[in-house]
């Protein structure tokens, strides 16, 4: 069964494919590909040293501070899908996928990864509420009785985090401004604003980052699959029209 998968997806980049290329030429596979590659080979990139990196999961579920105490809340918010999860960490992927932060210490952060498209700019209850934002609010939640180094993430083509200007929106101060505007939503009184400044002060301490492909993937120039890579980016750009 296996092989025929594999049959399935080589041909996804020829003219006799049978599904379409995105399925498998998108930044959830560039991104799960190089995380592979960079804990396996304990890559130190600027931001993430990957040799420290026990444990990485994609698209697990990350909790909200704001999550639903009502059937009518309308300012609440459901679980973050998380594009990679990355540090000390337990998923139960054979229920929903839940991600729990392991002990007191250790490491965990969040990679969100785009390829052609910006990060959403917040929700129909919640306009100007950013995906980063909400990231970076999930993560120090879900941190927030944790010694935990904390770090958040993007990564996507060069063209694009300049093209849709993603180092200003992930750019820390912004993303704190829009934490405590969501707080600030709630009642006073409320035991979600009573988590305010807890949440605020473990958003601080996170570090926060921008990374391309084309850097992420020049990091790992020594290693054996480094022309696998580039041509892997070269068909995830060429399917989803980067130029």
């Amino acid at each position: 069964m296996h092989e025929m998968l594999t049959n399935i997806l080589g041909r996804c980049s020829t003219a006799n494919t049978n599904i379409c290329p995105t399925i498998l030429y998108n930044e959830g596979w560039m991104t799960r590909l190089l995380v592979e590659i960079s804990v396996e080979s304990k890559l130190k990139l600027p931001d993430v040293n990957f040799a420290n990196i026990r444990h990485w999961y994609s698209e697990g579920l990350l909790s909200s501070p704001f999550l639903a105490r009502t059937r009518k809340d309308v300012l609440a918010e459901g679980f973050t899908h998380a594009d990679m999860a990355l540090g000390d960490f337990y998923v139960d992927s054979a229920n929903r996928g839940d991600i729990s932060v392991n002990g007191t210490d250790g490491i965990f952060g969040v990679i969100e990864a785009k390829m052609g498209s910006r990060l959403s700019p917040g929700t129909k209850n919640v306009p100007n509420y950013n995906q980063a934002s909400r990231n970076l609010g999930c993560i120090a939640f879900n941190t927030l009785n944790t010694n935990h180094n904390i770090f958040f993430g993007v990564v996507a083509p060069e063209k694009k985090i300049e093209e849709h200007g993603i180092r200003a929106v992930v750019e820390s101060e912004a993303m704190l401004i829009q934490i405590t505007q969501r707080f600030d939503m709630y009642d006073k009184d409320s035991d979600i604003f009573a988590l305010k400044e807890r949440v605020l002060e473990r958003a601080r301490n996170c570090r926060c980052f921008v990374l391309s492909y084309e850097s992420w993937i020049e990091a790992l120039a020594d290693h054996p699959l480094y022309s696998a890579l580039v041509e892997f980016k070269k068909q995830c750009y060429r399917f989803n029209r980067i130029d």
